[in-house]
């Protein structure tokens, strides 16, 4: 099954996403991996209005692979390797999820495979997808 029609495109971006008010980058240490993205607690002109948690998150994008399907693997291979720690974080009260961030041209789909959708049931996390549609 083809994730994007062939006449149209899409961008995607997979990432590991923890947040929490009480996020430091420190959890670089506590899952020994580097991150590809961080923001202290408090006010960023990146985050949403009233958006002050922290953040830490490695984000599988264009960079590393454009298949969408590639990134997804790639992240929930990390994810399933720190799956304990992950757990460990959830339960003192940090927000783990996985988000899907595409950018699409006209008509695209996207389409998550069933193994796709089964690893992340039993990863225990929530998905989070989000859609920037542009005419261009």
């Amino acid at each position: 099954m083809d994730a994007v029609k062939k006449r149209d495109w899409v961008l995607t971006d997979v990432t590991l996403v923890i947040s929490g008010g009480s996020l430091q980058p420190g959890m670089t240490s506590l899952l020994g991996l580097e991150p590809t993205g961080v923001r202290n607690p408090g006010p960023s002109k990146w985050a949403r209005p009233g958006d002050v948690d922290g953040l830490w998150s490695i984000s599988c994008d264009e960079h590393v692979s454009r298949d969408f399907h590639e990134q997804m693997n790639n992240i929930l291979s990390i994810m399933e390797s720190k799956r304990t720690e992950l757990a460990q974080l959830a339960g003192r009260g940090y927000e783990v999820t996985v988000e899907v961030y595409g950018f699409a041209g006209n008509d695209c789909t996207l389409a998550l495979q069933p193994e796709e959708l089964k690893r992340i049931a039993l990863l225990g996390f929530p998905l989070r997808v989000a859609a920037n549609m542009n005419e261009r």
